[in-house]
């Protein structure tokens, strides 16, 4: 899990977007759920709810923290 930085999990009405490290990802939006020591996810019922800047900007967020701590950068 240390390069990794998200996930995607079909569901029967929704996708989960989960984040390895994303508890500590900014969430301004609060869309964030979980109560895991990492662990974070978002259920997107909708394309428009994925494309959504609140979206956009924790993949962004998760994706510079990776690259920061990942051992191959």
């Amino acid at each position: 899990m240390t390069d990794h930085y998200a996930y995607i999990g079909i569901q029967s009405s929704y996708v989960n977007l989960g984040f390895y490290h994303g508890a500590l990802l900014r969430d301004p939006a609060h869309l964030l759920e979980g109560a895991g020591r990492r662990l974070r996810h978002i259920k997107i019922r909708a394309l428009n709810e994925a494309k959504s800047p609140a979206v956009v900007a924790l993949l962004r967020e998760a994706i510079d923290d990776r690259k920061k701590h990942s051992p191959s950068a």
